[in-house]
């Protein structure tokens, strides 16, 4: 139901660290060692743009969008062809009629996907991880070209809401599918990257027509597809955002920059206590990893006194404590491909590491 949190309680995560992200590595076998030995219950489907400049989650997920293209830098879109309506009704047939050959149509590849998929065989692993670009950072990155229609916000409109949905359901579906292919109890986590979540209030602000409500509509039906295929449902900014649109949609993790916006979810205490009540977790991605002089300073008990004093700021704006800390996980706040490997490997093996030192509290 829209504007009412509708997780499941209790979300099925077995571990407290959510890997991500993109990886500095040059060497799959490498990598492949490196995500066995940390995270062997959660993997995560690194990217290794070393490796191949398409391994990207924007270029992943919009590769074969119906009706895009990427032109000049761009990408467009369009829906007043023939073409493109005949794309439109396909892709509704297919989300309406789930076979494996549907489902392949919106199939993707990734650098490391065939080690990753190896790796949730090998060790039964109960939970994986893996991301999409999200519907509203879709629906911004768009470019709308159908003639007359140049200033059209595609996602106040009806058949753009559809095809969001429906189009990022099926990539995440196919995927699905091959991990419980390699594991049939694995729990997926797909996480969907919002990096601009935050203009959301710029865009309340210059239309009567965009609402809160609209982006928790395309949320909602997203996180409802995929809880229904047996995976959990993450969404990622590191910008200051409207978090209780991702909550009310029913997300099973909120993950944010809990290093740069410590206080981002202070202000909504009540919203907060009520999802986590409800089985949700928070995702603090407080391991800084900017700079490599910033990870070369970093260090477990920093990071812990850093982690407990942030919480602690929630728990005094009014969560629960044991709400707080017996729903938590925790990560990097970014991509480590920039920094040598050898400290994009400290910076996630204090992922880890620190995932172990948040406290469990009895009721």
């Amino acid at each position: 139901m829209i504007g009412t949190f509708v997780a499941y309680k209790g979300s099925n995560m077995k571990v407290k660290c959510l890997p991500m992200g993109t990886i500095p590595y040059d060497n799959i076998d490498y990598a492949a060692r490196m995500v066995e030995k940390l995270f062997e219950k959660n993997p995560a489907l690194f990217l290794l743009p070393k490796l191949s400049e398409e391994d990207n989650v924007e270029k992943y997920t919009l590769k074969g969008f119906p009706c895009t293209k990427f032109k000049d830098g761009k990408y467009l879109i369009k829906t007043s062809t023939s073409a493109s309506e005949g794309a439109l009704e396909e892709l509704d047939q297919d989300y309406n009629n789930l076979t494996l050959e549907n489902m392949e149509k919106y199939s993707f590849e990734t650098v490391f996907m065939k080690k990753y998929l190896a790796i949730i065989k090998k060790y039964k692993c109960p939970n994986a991880t893996f991301n999409l670009l999200g519907p509203y950072t879709i629906s911004q990155k768009l470019h709308n070209v159908n003639k007359g229609e140049e200033d059209l916000m595609l996602i106040t409109e009806k058949l753009y809401k559809k095809l969001f949905v429906q189009a990022i359901c099926m990539k995440a579906l196919w995927f699905i599918n091959e991990i419980k292919k390699a594991c049939p109890t694995t729990k997926p986590i797909v996480v969907l990257e919002e990096p601009m979540l935050n203009k959301i209030g710029n865009m309340k602000r210059e239309s009567e027509v965009f609402t809160e409500e609209t982006l928790i509509g395309i949320y909602s039906k997203i996180v409802e597809k995929l809880k229904e295929a047996g995976a959990m449902v993450a969404v990622h900014s590191t910008e200051k955002s409207a978090w209780q649109v991702p909550i009310k949609a029913g997300v099973d993790i909120i993950s944010f920059d809990a290093y740069n916006n410590p206080n981002n979810l202070c202000i909504i205490p009540e919203i907060v206590t009520d999802y986590l009540e409800n089985g949700g977790k928070i995702n603090w991605a407080i391991i800084p990893v900017i700079s490599e002089s910033a990870v070369k300073a970093l260090s477990i008990d920093f990071l812990t006194t850093r982690l407990i004093n942030t919480m602690q700021g929630l728990i005094l704006a009014g969560v629960p404590e044991h709400l707080v800390y017996n729903h938590a996980t925790v990560s990097t706040n970014g991509n480590t491909d920039k920094l040598p490997i050898i400290f994009s490997e400290k910076a996630l093996m204090l992922s880890t590491q620190l995932a172990k030192k948040i406290p469990t509290v009895k009721n």
